[in-house]
């Protein structure tokens, strides 16, 4: 019995060493004897891998236009100022390694403990966090490899780290890392970031700020206290407490240091190596480096990389040009009316150009990311796109009608100034004139939280509490959405319903051979039929309506946007103006208005003005050389059809046939065959009508009975919905009468030998049938004129007598043309008409 008590605490070992923390524990303890056993190895391979002369300067990273070959700056700053260990204050040396490597006097380049608890927490996570990295192990990283996070890389970072501690002392090896440390803003180094950020040498800085620079290494964008001063304090103040905790400062310096504010110069200098039209685009671009592909930006700038971008330096160039001319924005220039414009591929979402702002600074208020109102260019997201995806077309009826809407405050929408209610119209009309009350009322049917939804997969957020403004519909935000995000949904139209997230990184090429090349982020938001509807009515809006200005020779759809401002003493002023558009290929968003907006300064435009024109004129130069597309339906797409419109009859008619015994009704119809009609008879009055037929056609045969005359009535009406016209005119029953064969008159009788008509005073005289006209009979050889048409003889001196030809003609007793006659052969009037005829086309008032 003892024997198999003993057995069991053995079986419980045995599960733990095959358990996860075994087997961690094993990885661990043989990666140290490895690296214990292996140091000769190690310190040989790291010897080779230390380049010296980099240790002086690192390689500058090279950023290319889309083609990868046209190169459009280079990044870095040549403001890279060394500074000796022994000029750096003691407290700034405490912070730095309190905060990155409080054992830094301790070990020979490695932790084994910081790299024990490093590879647990990749194995847990199944990452490859970079965690644990000593001071020296850093300044390796930094210098000397790439930056993809590969145990082999760690392997190579630990070698060369051992190699340093081997060939320099501490102060050296902290030299060299402050002087090398990426610090943000394209400055590299403790003395040019201690210049940049608060206008001081290194020897100069006190405890905060020291401690303020020594947040940096971490995530220099995140902990910068220029961009974001808010983090920066959190970070500052962290660094301060680990200092205490460490034993460098007291807990009062620490407590006096915290109290205080994080405080930089006021104009810091800009970096000059990136020319003034790119500054924007390759800051967003740093920004996209560590955000989306975890790349630090003293990595992107210092790692030697070729980084190939969606820009277009022709785009580039031509929106650049045209915002430094001040006659493309309205207002004055003190202060200046801010803009930005982005535009990008549709699909793909690389962004080929982009502008900050009129006068954008490097690492400055890039304002293509910054939140703005949108005003109406929300409508096609939140309102129409719903919509359509409900199963509406461009030809549904929409109300445009004042109403107020008293489960959302009693709020009453009203359209643009003074174009009042439009009534019932198309969704399509209501988008080509913005209407107002129309977006707010479909938003309404859709359903708040159904356009809300929408707006969400479009990539627009709007606070937690506008969620329930139904002024959403109008793009009534607090914050609003950035030009960037603005330009990204709306090429959702233009890629057949998906959205490509906006980007600026094709690749970034290593200097070892490795790349990282772009993930495709793409989504469906809208089906490919709302897209192209959506693309049909924008397409309109720019054609007709009040995007007409931003028209430039390609098919284009769009829309404006106004936000407006008032107060009490202003009336419809306007907050921001906005334009987005896009083609086939290319769509573009720009906005424009004041930094602040109050009384004193504020806009007099729309959407459709200033905004649509320059985004007119940037386009114009961009897509010079582009190919000229026309938006294609999708495959399985049907065109939508226009609403059904019910014709009015007037023109309804009910005759008796040849047989007379059948009615042949008839009337005008229409070519639509969605419109069938109704028709109806009856005796006496309407309302006692019966119907007798439905038809597609614009006839029917009814059955003929002399004894009830019946009245015929038809209605059209629509066949999907059953809607009827009005009713037509009302048709008696029309019976033709016998046709009487007038070709010999009545009293007179025919020589049934001889069919020619004799004169009726002459009996016995016969006409020549060679010659029918009428001789005298006393000259039978006498013609008649034939421009005269009386018979009688010209000499004859009885001017009353009558044609006796001429059944019309009355005597006169002048033998001249009456004056109610028009002689048509002269082209003459009588002034008593318009004075025109079909001869000569003038009149002659006699």
């Amino acid at each position: 019995m003892e024997k198999r008590r003993s057995r069991k605490p053995a079986k419980k070992r045995k599960s733990f060493w095959r358990g996860p923390w075994g087997i961690i524990i094993f990885m661990t303890a043989l990666f140290l004897v490895l690296s214990i056993g292996g140091c000769s190895a190690l310190y040989v391979a790291g010897s080779q891998m230390i380049d010296e002369s980099k240790l002086e300067l690192k390689e500058t990273s090279k950023v290319y236009a889309s083609d990868g070959k046209t190169e459009i700056a280079r990044l870095g700053t040549e403001d890279r100022q060394l500074v000796t260990f022994d000029k750096i204050p003691k407290h700034v040396v405490d912070a730095f390694i309190a905060t990155e490597d409080n054992r830094f006097y301790e070990h020979n380049g490695i932790d084994p403990i910081g790299i024990g608890r490093a590879i647990v927490k990749d194995i847990i996570s199944g990452s490859k966090a970079e965690g644990a990295s000593t001071i020296t192990q850093q300044l390796a990283r930094n210098i000397f490899l790439s930056h993809d996070k590969t145990f082999m890389r760690k392997t190579k970072e630990i070698m060369i780290a051992m190699n340093l501690e081997r060939k320099y002392s501490k102060p050296q090896i902290m030299e060299m890392y402050l002087n090398a440390f990426y610090a943000g803003k394209g400055r590299v180094g403790i003395q040019a970031a201690s210049k940049y950020y608060f206008g001081k040498s290194v020897e100069q800085l006190s405890l905060e700020e020291g401690a303020t620079l020594a947040a940096l290494p971490k995530a220099p964008n995140t902990y910068n206290p220029i961009s974001h001063p808010d983090n920066a304090l959190k970070r500052r103040n962290l660094v301060l407490s680990l200092m205490e905790k460490n034993g460098f400062i007291t807990e009062q310096q620490k407590e006096q240091a915290q109290k205080k504010p994080v405080k930089v110069q006021d104009n810091p200098p800009s970096n000059s190596r990136i020319s003034e039209e790119y500054r924007a685009y390759i800051d967003y671009m740093t920004d996209e480096a560590e955000s989306q592909l975890n790349i630090t930006e003293d990595q992107l700038y210092y790692g030697g990389y070729k980084i190939i971008t969606y820009m277009d330096s022709k785009a580039q160039k031509a929106m650049f040009e045209e915002y430094k001319k001040d006659s493309n924005f309205p207002g004055g220039t003190d202060p200046k009316v801010q803009s930005a414009m982005v535009i990008m591929e549709t699909k793909t979402g690389g962004i080929t150009a982009m502008m900050g702002g009129r006068d954008y600074v490097t690492k400055g208020l890039n304002r293509a990311e910054m939140k703005v109102q949108p005003g109406s260019t929300l409508k096609p997201l939140i309102d129409y796109a719903p919509a359509l995806e409900k199963g509406w077309t461009p030809y549904t009826m929409v109300k445009d009608e004042k109403k107020t809407y008293r489960k959302y405050q009693n709020w009453t929408p009203r359209n643009y100034g003074n174009e009042g209610y439009a009534g019932s119209i198309t969704m399509n009309k209501a988008v080509v004139d913005s209407r107002n009350a129309a977006a707010v009322w479909t938003l309404n049917e859709v359903g708040l939280s159904t356009g809300v939804s929408y707006l969400k997969k479009f990539g627009i957020t709007p606070e937690p509490e506008e969620e329930n403004y139904l002024s959403l519909a109008l793009g009534g935000m607090q914050k609003g959405a950035t030009p960037i995000q603005m330009a990204q949904a709306y090429s959702t139209f233009a890629n057949n319903g998906k959205m490509n997230k906006a980007h600026v990184i094709k690749e970034i090429q290593f200097r070892d051979g490795g790349s990282i090349s772009e993930q495709k982020n793409e989504t469906q938001v809208v089906s490919p039929q709302t897209a192209y509807y959506m693309t049909e009515m924008l397409q309109n809006a720019v054609r007709e309506g009040t995007g007409r200005k931003a028209r430039f020779g390609h098919p284009l759809a769009g829309k404006t946007g106004t936000q407006q401002y008032d107060s009490k003493k202003v009336s419809r002023g306007t907050r921001y103006a906005w334009f987005v558009g896009y083609t086939p290929d290319y769509v573009g968003s720009i906005y424009m208005g004041y930094d602040v907006t109050n009384d004193k300064y504020h806009l007099r435009t729309t959407g459709g003005a200033e905004p649509a024109a320059l985004f007119s004129k940037v386009m114009a130069k961009a897509m010079e050389d582009k190919e000229r597309k026309d938006f294609e339906r999708p495959e399985g797409v049907k065109p939508a059809e226009p609403p059904v419109s019910l014709p009015s009859i007037g023109d309804l008619s009910a005759t008796v046939d040849e047989t007379g015994q059948n009615v042949n009704i008839s009337w005008g119809g229409t070519r639509d065959n969605r419109v069938k009609y109704r028709l109806y008879r009856f005796l006496g009055s309407p309302s006692e009508k019966e119907m007798i037929a439905e038809t597609g056609s614009s006839g029917y045969t009814d059955t003929f009975d002399a004894s009830k005359m019946y009245t015929y009535v038809v209605v059209p009406y629509n066949a999907e919905t059953g809607e009827e016209g009005n009713m037509s005119n009302m048709a008696t029953i029309t019976v033709p009468e016998p046709q009487q064969d007038q070709s010999t008159d009545p009293n007179q009788q025919t020589d049934p030998n001889n069919p020619n008509t004799t004169d009726p005073n002459n009996p016995d005289q016969q006409t020549d049938p060679n010659n029918p006209n009428t001789t005298d009979p006393n000259n039978p050889n006498q013609q008649t004129d034939p421009n005269n048409s009386n018979t009688t003889d010209p000499n004859q001196q009885n001017p009353g007598q009558v044609n006796p030809g001429d059944s019309n003609q009355q005597g006169t007793g002048t033998g001249i043309i009456p004056p109610g006659q028009n002689n048509e052969r002269t082209g003459r009037g009588n002034g008593k008409g318009n004075g025109r005829n079909a001869a000569s086309g003038e009149g002659n008032n006699p």
